[in-house]
């Protein structure tokens, strides 16, 4: 599924992020080779979520991953000064233990706010 084949969210829908157990789902699917993607490579995979949101899943390093839902084409706006108030996306950076095959949540873009969630994630691909 193609940017350009997706419609923007329309301005008066909220988007429907996934839940956190949603996205622990997404980075499962992503250790064990990455099967219900549509786009995947060495260190990353997209999948579909709707009609207007998209996850990518990638291994900043090893047992760490992060899971970002997005909508590729944007959002329709009403006026310029209303896309400051939307959440352009949502994200979990997730470490996963192979002894126990658990997954702990390290951060969230809810908790710590998108920039904060930018930063960090940042931290763990140059760490």
């Amino acid at each position: 599924m193609s940017k350009q084949s997706r419609p923007s969210i329309p301005y008066d829908v909220a988007p429907d992020y996934p839940t956190y157990d949603q996205a622990e789902a997404f980075a499962q699917d992503f250790i064990t080779g990455a099967p219900g993607s549509y786009a995947k490579g060495e260190r990353w995979a997209k999948y579909w979520l709707s009609g207007y949101l998209d996850v990518l899943t990638t291994q900043l390093i090893t047992n760490i991953y992060a899971v970002v839902s997005f909508p590729p084409a944007g959002f329709m706006v009403a006026y310029a000064d209303d896309i400051e108030g939307y959440e352009h996306f949502r994200g979990w950076i997730l470490e996963y233990d192979p002894e126990t095959e658990l997954w702990t949540l390290l951060v969230s873009s809810e908790a710590v706010g998108t920039e904060e969630f930018m930063r960090l994630r940042e931290g763990y691909k140059t760490s």
